[in-house]
């Protein structure tokens, strides 16, 4: 029988090899593109097995470049004056909307067709938010933020029915997994009533599709335990080990970046699942399986195992493959050492 305790998921990007990287921008909108991204698809989703991972996501990325990016390029109204530079210190192209927003092709469908085509079936589908979309983005033609967001949950909407139907022709009656990236969803306090509508109105109408949430480096997590309530999805993926101490033990001090499971546990209405960050996406250093299990442990305390899953941070593209391969088979190997306990 299939394990439902403690199911480990890739959640993002993952460094691309060079001789995908060093040409992308060169070869953007190419056939030859396509045939290195799929080749270094299949080659990453290799490396994902061999760490165990239950769910594989879209092999790391391969076909995108950046988040906002790669969406925004697929939307006619929005006009491309200069790059400016992510936290990563990579540059990606941030958009001004100068007129009515509509897509001019599908965000994910040829990535998804390629998932398809090689038979795979665990995986997470990762689009960006309405949210994010809005707060990345300048505006020169909507009234509000509220309106501007609201306008990206329909395009999404739109592309999220497509990415569905295209699921059901492969795998009619399994449910499908989305995982909306909103990593400036708590960076306005006053502007959660955006979050929750546009969100809401991204996934309106999409049935047997399990959605999840994506978040990283909240600075207030509360701010999000407070409405996921009135969220229409079934879980949340969040950062915790960047906030955490590199010691080991299951106490509340050793522990520091997981101590708002609390109040996640007291704010959730019972059904909401934990993707919980067991490593580190911005160091080197490949915590060891001790450490691993002591975060998950911690949680343990707070949550059940049905209720937990496992995933690094966010995205691994700032660490090489090599350092992402061993964090992730880390983490499996604590998993497993856990799940001798408590099955």
């Amino acid at each position: 029988m299939e394990n439902k305790y403690l199911i480990s998921q890739e959640i993002g990007s993952f460094r691309k090899p060079k001789y995908l990287s060093s040409v992308f921008h060169k070869l953007q909108d190419t056939a030859e593109l396509e045939r290195l991204g799929g080749k270094s698809t299949l080659e990453t989703i290799d490396l994902f097995q061999k760490t165990g991972l239950n769910n594989i996501g879209v092999g790391g990325e391969m076909f995108r470049w950046e988040m906002y990016e790669h969406q925004a390029n697929r939307i006619n109204g929005i006009t491309f004056y200069g790059p400016v530079r992510s936290f990563d210190n990579r540059y990606y192209k941030k958009g001004s909307i100068t007129d009515d927003m509509k897509r001019r092709e599908p965000y994910h469908l040829d990535e998804l067709q390629f998932l398809l085509k090689n038979n795979f079936s665990n995986i997470k589908v990762p689009v960006t938010g309405p949210y994010t979309m809005m707060d990345w983005s300048f505006n020169e033609y909507y009234k509000d933020r509220y309106e501007t967001a609201m306008e990206f949950a329909k395009l999404l909407n739109e592309d999220m029915k497509e990415l569905k139907k295209e699921w059901d022709k492969k795998y009619p009656g399994k449910k499908f997994e989305i995982q909306l990236d909103e990593p400036a969803t708590t960076t306005h306090p006053d502007e959660m009533n955006i979050v929750v509508d546009s969100l809401n109105k991204s996934v309106e109408g999409i049935e047997n599709v399990e959605f999840t949430i994506h978040v990283c480096y909240s600075r207030d997590y509360n701010l999000l335990y407070d409405v996921m309530n009135d969220i229409k999805i079934d879980g949340l993926n969040l950062e915790f080990a960047n906030r955490d101490t590199l010691e080991s033990g299951i106490s509340d001090d050793k522990r520091p970046g997981f101590n708002d499971l609390k109040y996640f546990n007291e704010r959730n209405d019972g059904k909401k699942f934990m993707g919980l960050g067991v490593t580190d996406v911005h160091i080197d250093y490949v915590e060891p399986v001790k450490l691993i299990e002591d975060r998950i442990n911690y949680a343990l305390k707070i949550l059940p195992p049905d209720l937990i899953r496992l995933n690094p941070d966010c995205g691994l593209r700032t660490r090489s493959r090599e350092i992402g391969y061993a964090k992730l088979k880390n983490m499996d190997i604590a998993k497993q050492e856990i799940l001798k306990e408590i099955q």
